[in-house]
């Protein structure tokens, strides 16, 4: 059978190669893909010749075009069927790089250890191993040089701390990288608390957080050119004394003086329980002696003091005595309170006339007797010579702090001993136990004058 119809010449042409062509009357054109031209397969369903594609790109992903042009789910030779190393079936063999028989396995370079994989063109493998350094100094926990030792060559390093308690502290290397730095049990990081003369924090500063220590440069403490004390001054002269807070400035010492034949603190002390000074040292006018004031706690303070021996004697230490303002700040410790306890008199808490024995005490005997600073012992227990003199009354100077007698005075003169029944008498007595330092009314007496109650304390100030 033939088909000979005119549709057009291209038709004319397709149907002389379809057998089994229908010939108008409905019959189907095809059975099968045989059936069909080049570049056609045959529908089932239809009957009819068809194509879906004329090149790969033509079809679905996963799918190529067959000869009769059909798509079919299937693999697609890739670089000309030759398989590269890329993980692709490049020969449709079912097989993936298996022309690359050492992928992933392990490889070497001069004892660094790696694995083959492929190439960037997928032609050959190359070998991930890294090219072995020269040592293994790094501390980063791989073995560098490849030689089975990991960061055997790396050497202990310096501390980044070395100031101090850090100074020569060394790092070493452990097995996850560097060890903390070790910088020994007298570290203290951010502080430098303890007053050991020692930099704790390894900032380069000394016991700069340390609060001061009561205890007086002694021996060989008092000439090491160290602040043993932590009190902000070295080698204090004379004993302990206690820095004062702004807005004063200087030092101030921590107990009232007890007088010495050497400047050290040793040999013969004087005023313990009379005026037994040398004659070369008298209560007013120029002195041939010399002798020296200290702060020290437990002794009996000096008493039998003039302004002029109590001025000398500090002198002598290369202190000074001192002036009525910074006397107050320190006797209430910068709180402005009438005591140096608090705002009120509070009966025996110092060495006062009214609630004590009517005699002196050892320094420091009263732990209650303190100011906010730490001093001791500036209300009660020996009256204190202040340098200032008393403009009103020329020849007089100011007195703090009130002694352990019970005795009141009017501007130096006119003395009677006071009466604790006495309400007018309470009230002056503690007018003068209180930190104004410079009570004209009861506190200003001439500058020779000598007294067992009398005694002082130094300061030092720019």
């Amino acid at each position: 059978m033939s088909c000979t119809r005119t549709i057009s010449l291209w038709a004319t042409v397709a149907l002389a190669f379809c057998p089994g062509c229908p010939s108008g009357d409905g019959q189907a054109d095809c059975a099968q893909d045989s059936d069909c031209p080049a570049g056609r397969y045959c529908q089932v369903t239809s009957g009819e010749c068809t194509f879906d594609c004329t090149f790969d790109q033509d079809c679905p992903e996963g799918y190529h075009c067959t000869p009769r042009g059909r798509c079919e789910h299937g693999c697609v030779k890739t670089n000309g069927g030759v398989e590269l190393c890329d993980q692709i079936d490049n020969d449709c063999d079912d097989l993936t790089d298996e022309d690359f028989a050492d992928l992933g396995q392990v490889c070497y370079d001069g004892g660094c250890q790696g694995l083959w994989i492929c190439s960037a063109d997928g032609e050959v493998l190359e070998c991930t191993a890294a090219t072995p350094a020269d040592s293994d100094e790094t501390c980063d926990g791989k073995d560098d040089d490849c030689d089975g030792d990991i960061d055997q060559d790396a050497q202990d390093r310096p501390c980044p701390l070395q100031a101090g308690v850090c100074a020569g502290a060394q790092q070493s290397c452990g097995p996850d990288g560097w060890i903390a730095c070790d910088y020994g049990p007298l570290y203290t990081p951010d502080a430098d608390s303890s007053c050991d003369q020692v930099d704790n924090d390894c900032d380069g500063a000394t016991d700069e957080d340390a609060q001061a220590l009561l205890v007086a440069e002694e021996g060989a403490a008092a000439t090491d050119g160290v602040d043993n004390n932590c009190n902000g001054i070295a080698d204090e002269p004379g004993g302990l004394m206690i820095r004062l807070q702004p807005p004063v400035i200087g030092w101030i010492d921590a107990y009232e003086i007890s007088v010495f034949e050497s400047p050290d603190c040793t040999g013969t002390r004087y005023g313990q329980a009379a005026d037994d000074y040398p004659v070369g040292w008298p209560a007013a006018g120029p002195a041939d002696t010399e002798l020296y004031a200290c702060s020290l706690a437990g002794q009996i303070p000096s008493g039998w003091l003039s302004w002029y021996r109590a001025k000398r004697a500090c002198e002598a230490q290369g202190k000074q005595l001192c002036p009525v303002g910074p006397w107050g700040q320190a006797c209430h410790g910068g709180k402005d309170t009438g005591f140096p306890y608090g705002p009120f008199m509070a009966p025996g808490a110092c060495n006062d006339p009214l609630y004590s024995d009517n005699a002196v005490h050892p320094t420091g005997s009263f732990p209650d007797c303190t100011s906010g600073w730490g001093e001791f012992d500036m209300s009660g227990n020996m009256a204190e010579w202040l340098v200032t003199q008393d403009p009103e009354y020329p020849g007089n100077a100011f007195m703090g702090g009130l002694g352990y007698v019970c005795e009141l005075c009017r501007f130096g003169v006119s003395c009677h001993a006071c009466d604790p029944a006495d309400d007018g008498d309470t009230d002056s007595i503690k007018d003068g136990m209180n930190c104004t330092g410079g009570d004209q009314n009861e506190e200003s007496f001439g500058l020779a004058t000598v007294r067992p109650e009398f005694g002082a304390r130094c300061c030092i100030l720019p």
